[in-house]
């Protein structure tokens, strides 16, 4: 994620250097592209072939990749000493010296603070709005909102996380990060009918998504509504075979089934490793609703009539 910010950035100083106005016509802006991927190409070997990092990115990776504390500390201070405001530096540091998400929550609404002002003092924020993800800029932003999101979800404390979520989706229309698949369980979570209903529905082209089906069966199930979460759980069936074998793992806390049968390198749409995703990625939400799996598997059982 930090390789990719870089050579965005990258990308746009190229361009502002070579083009101070603009590009005057498409197949300009593709050609400017393809000049500048011809010089990232060539310079990736030297870049990484280097004993030292050239960049606070490159330290941020180096962190990434080291496996003692010590060195992490050393890596991220260096970022730190290139660029003191870059939020995705006081992330990691949050990340590292944090003891649990419990002491997260309490450090990262201070960071998220701070960079929301920075964004605003720098004119970028509101110009921004709707494209959050697509912004190189506001992109650390988003990705402090999405680990407080996931810490609020871990610890417990749903309806802040819900809140997180939903200003994620205003900051950012398209949700080419898919918090729309994180908000589902959430108001499954709290029986949230209305607001689950309507995500639901402005996604048409998702519907038979298990990341919508699962946690709409877990909607209905707690509501006490069992036919209709019934027939949430027969269609998500009916599109990912392996949802009566998942069920039954989950019930018997069969780990080694659902990480034998999820996938390290994403999913395909529609596909059963999407179905493991779809729960693997709501853990924290689905690991409290033991009930539901017990009532889900039964629920499931094919009752065969005896042959005359």
């Amino acid at each position: 994620m930090h390789t990719m910010d870089k050579v965005m950035k990258g990308l746009h100083e190229f361009i502002n250097e070579r083009a101070p106005n603009g590009p005057q016509s498409e197949a300009e802006l593709n050609q400017l592209i393809d000049e500048f991927m011809v010089q990232h190409n060539e310079s990736i070997e030297n870049l990484y072939g280097d004993a030292e990092p050239m960049d606070v990115y490159d330290y941020l990776d180096f962190a990434d990749k080291a496996y003692r504390k010590k060195d992490k500390k050393e890596y991220l201070a260096k970022a730190a000493e290139l660029e003191p405001d870059n939020a995705d530096v006081k992330l990691a540091q949050a990340e590292l010296e944090a003891k649990g998400p419990l002491e997260l929550i309490e450090v990262l609404p201070g960071l998220i603070a701070e960079e929301e002002k920075r964004l605003k003092d720098q004119q970028i924020y509101n110009r921004s709005k709707g494209d959050f993800w697509l912004v190189v800029e506001t992109r650390p932003y988003m990705r402090l909102l999405h680990r407080y999101l996931m810490n609020l979800t871990e610890c417990g404390v749903i309806n802040k996380a819900i809140q997180v979520g939903e200003e994620m989706m205003r900051l950012n229309r398209n949700d080419n990060l898919g918090i729309r698949f994180e908000l589902m369980p959430l108001y499954a979570k709290v029986c949230n009918e209305l607001k689950a209903l309507k995500l639901y529905k402005q996604n048409k082209d998702e519907k038979t998504n298990s990341f919508y089906l699962l946690p709409l069966a877990l909607l209905y199930f707690k509501l006490g509504d069992w036919p209709k979460a019934k027939s949430y759980l027969e269609t998500l069936k009916q599109y990912y075979p392996i949802t009566k074998k998942l069920i039954r793992a989950i019930k018997k806390e069969d780990m080694n089934f659902i990480h034998a049968n999820s996938s390290l390198l994403g999913y395909l749409p529609g596909t059963d490793e999407e179905l493991m995703a779809a729960y693997l990625s709501n853990y924290s939400v689905y690991m409290t609703e033991p009930y539901f799996f017990e009532w889900a598997d039964k629920a499931l059982i094919v009752h065969r009539k005896p042959k005359k």
